[in-house]
């Protein structure tokens, strides 16, 4: 695929020129939808006429749809369009960056979507979609899937389209909930990707930081065992990363603990516990779900996350847990890759 977009570039640049132009309208047009033609041509500072003309081709083959609310992608633009992201990674060259975080981490796969999440929303969108359609192609019948909250998993769920009917499959939160928007958390990201596939889930009702005290009588309550035992079971999981300092605020951190975390140069935080610079754990927080030592009986560990300024904290975390797939940018790809 690579020699394919090497050879295209030097033969026809243009053709690979045109691809481009008719990928970005499609991405701008699905994440905002109805889109007007002026706002999209501004967007990705192209003439009307254009876009005009694109847009027009595009609808005579069905992609897209213009109504006087705007532009819609079509279900079958939808679907094209996630057989495109397959390719995304060669036409824009990221694969090589791709490659190298590989060898550098022995991560078995990574996929690397254009642009950068800190500077450009859409980017995030990118990544959730993209995962999204990874995560519909790895699902298989009567599997159990335990999902982690945060923004990019909430861009992934909202991602999931319906079109498969995995009822014997089992969507759970990896942890507890953070106190934060209702749609960020776990639970939430996990129900809304069970009812886009018509699977089943199971909610984890309790804080993710608790008292180690009231974390060991809650384990003794049956219900809350019983769902523990099914988030323990997972045979896939998809993680967030999240940068450590950050995500202590998110958890109300007390000062003295924020300034443990800085005295011991943490920087990236995934599952409860904050790693370091060299990718050791320095700090875990109390609460029910998935520990470090359960991942070894998961077969499938895929981390989501992206944007320049998390890289340090990507970096740490993949530098420790044996991820699967890596799903990131390329703004976090390029500093990761940095000495």
């Amino acid at each position: 695929m690579y020699r394919f977009f090497s050879l295209m570039e030097q033969f026809a640049p243009d053709t690979l020129e045109t691809i481009q132009v008719r990928y970005q309208i499609m991405r701008q047009v699905i994440h905002r939808q109805p889109l007007g033609r002026r706002q999209l041509a501004k967007d990705l500072g192209l003439t009307e006429r254009t876009v005009r003309s694109e847009i027009n081709l595009l609808k005579e083959r069905g992609i897209i749809n213009i109504t006087p609310a705007g532009i819609y992608v079509t279900p079958v633009g939808g679907k094209l369009l996630r057989d495109i992201d397959e390719i995304i990674p060669f036409l824009y060259q990221t694969q090589t960056l791709a490659e190298k975080i590989k060898q550098l981490f022995n991560i078995p796969e990574v996929i690397v979507v254009p642009g950068d999440s800190n500077t450009d929303p859409l980017t995030k969108k990118d990544l959730g979609r993209v995962a999204a359609r990874y995560l519909r192609k790895v699902l298989y019948p009567s599997c159990t899937l335990a999902v982690t909250g945060g923004t990019t998993l909430a861009e992934m769920a909202e991602a999931m389209e319906s079109g498969i009917h995995l009822t014997d499959v089992l969507v759970v939160p990896a942890r507890g909930g953070l106190g934060e928007e209702m749609e960020l958390q776990a639970g939430t990201i996990a129900a809304k990707i069970a009812k886009a596939i018509g699977a089943q889930y199971r909610l984890l009702h309790i804080p993710d930081n608790l008292e180690k005290s009231t974390v060991e009588i809650l384990k003794k309550d049956p219900h809350i065992g019983r769902i523990v035992k099914d988030i323990k079971a997972a045979n896939i999981l998809v993680h967030g990363i999240g940068s450590a300092l950050e995500m202590a605020n998110r958890r109300r951190f007390s000062a003295a603990e924020i300034n443990f975390l800085l005295q011991n140069n943490a920087v990236g935080e995934a599952l409860r516990y904050y790693f370091d610079v060299r990718g050791k754990i320095v700090f875990e927080v109390q609460g029910i779900g998935l520990e470090l030592d359960d991942l070894n009986n998961i077969s499938l560990i895929i981390a989501v996350a992206g944007g320049s300024n998390k890289a340090k904290a990507i970096k740490a975390v993949i530098s420790k847990l044996q991820e699967s797939v890596l799903i990131t940018d390329e703004g976090a790809a390029m500093e990761i890759i940095k000495d």
